[in-house]
């Protein structure tokens, strides 16, 4: 008789264990107003939801979860609770990596004809509205490209030349801190990211809306210029929109062209959108970027 009870009550431990190691399944994975909807369940109780590198939600005490989170480029989104990691399809989503945006100008300049140029034609992908959205976490989402960027677009707090400028993201990645000071980034539960980077030159440019200037970069929403004054128009901080050259951002895109000895590096001017290679040691700005493919 023991060794009956014994038996079954390992069979009923064995059912038990099975039926909570389910993985982790959608319910909705859905474009909404130009975020990622997303909805599951059988997720690792209290577990930290990772979307596409960032967390988002924690899985309630029933394994359920539901967050808004950036749209993956190639539409399939990376979902991990810490146990399973899965790939999640992400419906009325439209794949953005391949294609050429617009420009953000709505003004004809054709005087002879206002139905040839670009102001009229607005060519290429549609810009999103919202255009970006602050995570509330140090970092913003960018809706056309899927990038995620830090929020502060001058953590040195000084302009640096472009060697400098690479230690810093480096910095970035390993303490949180650019040049001594916090960046703000605690979108790694409640920590910094660690996958930073200077973004290339085709990233950085993406930010343009040549519809605008000082600076070409639009507020949250798209539909007007980005004030660095008012934190609840510009989705950066410490933006710089003064007189150029002390406007300039660098990338990581250097060029085969030699300033005496030292590398051409390109930038782009948040001042006018204009893109220049300069010296590597000219003193220019620092902003960061995650994600893409």
């Amino acid at each position: 008789m023991k060794e009956c009870f014994g038996l079954l009550l390992g069979l009923f431990c064995l059912l038990g264990f099975v039926s909570s190691a389910e993985a982790i399944k959608i319910k909705l994975a859905e474009v909404q107003n130009g975020v990622s909807v997303v909805q599951g369940s059988e997720g690792a109780k209290n577990a930290t939801i990772i979307w596409e590198g960032s967390g988002v939600t924690q899985v309630n005490p029933n394994g359920g979860f539901s967050f808004n989170g950036i749209v993956p480029p190639d539409c399939v989104g990376t979902l991990s609770d810490g146990v399973d990691t899965i790939a999640v399809v992400v419906t009325s989503c439209t794949p953005v990596a391949s294609a050429v945006p617009q420009t953000g100008l709505t003004t004809s300049f054709d005087e002879n004809n206002p139905q040839r140029d670009d102001g009229a034609l607005r060519k290429g992908v549609a810009l999103p509205s919202p255009r970006f959205t602050d995570n509330l976490d140090g970092t913003i989402i960018d809706h056309l490209t899927g990038l995620i960027w830090l929020r502060n677009a001058n953590c040195p707090n000084a302009p640096r030349d472009w060697q400098t400028a690479l230690t810093d993201v480096a910095s970035l990645n390993t303490t949180g801190t650019m040049n001594g000071n916090n960046c703000g980034d605690f979108s790694n539960a409640k920590s910094h990211q660690t996958d930073w980077r200077l973004p290339n030159m085709r990233e950085l440019h993406s930010l343009i809306n040549i519809n605008f200037f000082n600076p070409a970069i639009s507020n949250a929403t798209g539909e007007g210029n980005c004030i660095t004054q008012l934190s609840s128009v510009c989705p950066f901080i410490n933006l710089q929109s003064a007189i150029p050259p002390a406007t300039r951002y660098w990338s990581s895109s250097a060029t085969p062209f030699q300033f005496a000895m030292s590398s051409g590096v390109w930038v782009i001017d948040s001042f006018s959108g204009e893109v220049l290679n300069i010296d590597e040691n000219t003193a220019s700005f620092v902003m960061a970027v995650r994600g893409g493919s």
